[in-house]
């Protein structure tokens, strides 16, 4: 049976961390795993996601809590149409959820979770371990089984794959996936309901391989599958061009990091990056590096085995203590939770910038900063700096016996000095570094299917978050940075106002959609003293919210939204 290891990999050859693994999560397949009457309901798990799979597509994580084996022992409350909702009852649903939330923290603070939804993922990895040769010793038989359940699970019923598990088929996905099952041994007329002759037809009907977009052209060339003059390169020469020009490549965002500044633990390419350290000397240490670290990316849930492109471990702890602290509950009930996830926060800052001289590398500043997931990571996030830096400053005021020593001064002036860089002329704050580029640059866009991501944006839910810690931060340091801070309060506030649109919402770009977006931004307002009777755009956001409230009292929104950009 399948289980999470938690901060695991000291004395591992090839492995190196800035925080003694913390944050880092491992599954492992161990055949004495469990008791007979666990590892069958693990099966009956498994067998109600696939009986479902087209009406239900995403997976609740069931493996993982099923590991937890957390008992809940308050029952639930159940209220009926009419009635009236009393505080007690409202309590003890919050009583109820929290202790739900605390069962589920890792031992080392931090809550495991599963962030992976693109269905190309699996595909690249099985490429690069086969063609460097290392598949058969990496990808176990279980791997192989789990692997298997995934893609089968995330079949669409016309033979295809979405973009994601809610999508419609894309050539893309479907193309990569079908290779993968052929690679891994599945005949071209086998598979789980006829899979690969299903993928094969959907293909041919929709023009045929020679139609997948640019990333997979790449890996048709690698694969000796398509001829490298099909492609559509990125000119080299614009390496050559001088700094001054706007299609310099160092305008453009997040692609000049490399492994060494993230412990081979990279966004979205780590395969690519992977197989160029090959490429380079099979036999070197920067590939068994890589090769050490892919476990960290596996992630196993009741759907399969899904390969996540980064861990969600920071923002879901910042956002998880804001939820426990927002509870009201006493500490000798969220104290200890409180406790374990202060410290993990405090370890998992980013201690240091880039090694040597970044700044020539175009990278910026990281000193200060938290990451999306874990520091070895090494990427820094203007939200999850924001949220990280809001949970320590919360807990800096409450009692350190309980939830530990609050975190060193010069280490909150870091983070403050590192949020204060990335705010924009228009006032909006970005999400990883300073907006250098043009956003007509974005007209070169070179991977066929993702919007906006050639050079750096600001997004509403960073200005916001950002917002948040910096009017907390001022009230418990009022003298440090103070101009600084009130301009970059007043210029992201009339950023936030600018960016509302005509119906009342924001446009989110890291959740779905207008209703995540008009969330942050209507917190963000709100810290600042704007309120529903002093501020226009507050009380646009709130009739937006009561226009889209459903009928059973939530909110719901497609994740069409999104590109639609129109809930």
């Amino acid at each position: 049976m399948w289980r999470l290891k938690i901060a695991q990999g000291t004395n591992e050859p090839y492995l190196y961390s800035t925080n003694n693994f913390m944050g880092r999560q491992t599954w492992e397949f161990d055949p004495n795993y469990g008791t007979p009457e666990e590892r069958e309901e693990v099966e009956k798990i498994r067998s109600n996601f696939y009986e479902k799979r087209f009406q239900i597509k995403a997976c609740g994580d069931l493996i993982w809590r099923h590991q937890k084996n957390f008992k809940q022992t308050i029952p639930q409350v159940k209220v009926e149409d009419g009635e009236e909702i009393t505080l007690e009852a409202a309590s003890t649903t919050m009583k109820r959820a929290a202790r739900y939330l605390i069962a589920l923290q890792a031992e080392d603070g931090h809550w495991p979770a599963d962030t992976a939804f693109p269905l190309f993922h699996i595909p690249p990895l099985v490429f690069c371990l086969y063609v460097t040769g290392h598949l058969n010793s990496i990808i176990s038989a279980q791997h192989r089984t789990e692997i298997f359940r995934t893609i089968y699970n995330h079949q669409n019923e016309d033979g295809g794959w979405g973009f994601h598990c809610e999508g419609p088929s894309t050539m893309f996905c479907t193309v990569l996936n079908y290779i993968c099952l052929r690679m891994l041994g599945v005949g071209p007329d086998e598979g789980d309901h006829n899979a690969c002759p299903r993928a094969r037809k959907w293909i041919l009907d929709h023009g045929s391989a020679t139609l997948i977009p640019s990333w997979g052209k790449t890996w048709l060339c690698i694969l000796g599958l398509y001829d490298w003059s099909g492609c559509n390169p990125m000119q080299p020469e614009l390496f050559l061009l001088p700094t001054f020009l706007p299609m310099h490549i160092g305008k453009n965002v997040v692609l000049h990091s490399n492994g060494a500044n993230a412990n081979v633990i990279l966004i979205w390419k780590k395969v690519l990056c992977m197989l160029a350290c090959w490429v380079e000397n099979p036999e070197g240490d920067d590939f068994k590096k890589h090769l050490a670290r892919i476990s960290d990316y596996i992630w196993i849930s009741e759907d399969g085995l899904k390969v996540q492109g980064i861990g969600s471990q920071q923002w879901d702890c910042g956002l998880s203590v804001q939820a426990l602290l927002a509870s009201n509950l006493g500490l000798d009930e969220i104290g200890p939770a409180l406790n374990k996830a202060h410290f993990y926060i405090k370890e998992s800052q980013i201690k240091k910038n880039p090694s040597g001289d970044f700044k020539s590398m175009y990278r910026h500043i990281s000193k200060g900063a938290w990451g999306f997931s874990a520091p070895d990571h090494g990427w820094q996030v203007s939200d999850c700096t924001a949220e990280a830096l809001k949970c320590c400053l919360i807990l800096s005021t409450m009692p350190p016996e309980i939830v530990g020593e609050k975190m060193d001064t010069k280490h909150i002036f870091d983070s403050v000095n590192f949020l204060l860089s990335l705010q924009s002329k228009n006032g909006g704050l970005t999400a990883w570094e300073p907006a250098r580029g043009y956003k007509w640059l974005e007209v070169i866009n070179s991977t066929d299917f993702f919007a906006n991501v050639i050079v750096e944006h600001e997004y509403v839910e960073c200005t916001s978050s950002v917002i948040q810690a910096l009017v907390l931060f001022k009230k418990l340091y009022p003298s440090h940075r103070k101009k600084e801070i009130e301009t970059l309060i007043t210029k992201a506030v009339e950023y936030l106002e600018n960016s509302q649109f005509s119906d009342g919402s924001w446009y989110g770009n890291w959740g779905i959609c207008f209703t995540y977006g008009t969330f942050f931004a209507l917190k963000g307002l709100a810290v600042t003293g704007k309120t529903y009777d002093n501020c226009a755009a507050i009380r646009k956001g709130v009739e937006f919210l009561l226009a889209t409230q459903m009928e059973d009292g939530g909110w719901g929104e497609s994740y069409l939204s999104c590109h639609k950009e129109v809930i």
